[in-house]
C-alpha cells in the first residue's frame, strides 16, 4: 500500500523504529550553582532576619506598650520598625552577594 492509500510509508516506519530504540533524553536542568549548599545558605540567611527582625520589632513594641500602658501604637510601630530592618539586611546581604 502507498501513503496515499491509507498505508505507512517507508519514513514513518524508519522513525517509529528509532523511537523505540532511542532511550529518552532527560530535559536539561540548568546549571548545578543554582541548587549549590551556598545558594540555600543566603536563603536560609535571609529568613532568619526576616523573622528576627520582626519578632525583634515586635518584642520591643510589645514591652514598651506594656510600661507605658498605651494601646497597640508601639506594637505596630515595633512591627514596622523590625520589617525595615529585615529589609535593609536583606537588601545588605543581596549587595555583597552581588559583588562577589
Amino acid at each position: 500500500m502507498t501513503p496515499e492509500e491509507g498505508g505507512r510509508g517507508a519514513d514513518e516506519t524508519a522513525r517509529d523504529r528509532r523511537a523505540e530504540t532511542t532511550p529518552p533524553v532527560a530535559p536539561e536542568r540548568g546549571n548545578d550553582s543554582e541548587r549549590s549548599p551556598a545558594n540555600w545558605g543566603i536563603a536560609l540567611d535571609l529568613g532568619m532576619r526576616l523573622g528576627i527582625s520582626v519578632i525583634l520589632g515586635l518584642g520591643a513594641g510589645l514591652l514598651v506598650d506594656g510600661w507605658l500602658r498605651t494601646s497597640p501604637v508601639f506594637t505596630l510601630l515595633g512591627v514596622v520598625l523590625g520589617v525595615a530592618a529585615a529589609m535593609y539586611t536583606i537588601w545588605d546581604v543581596a549587595r555583597e552577594a552581588m559583588r562577589r
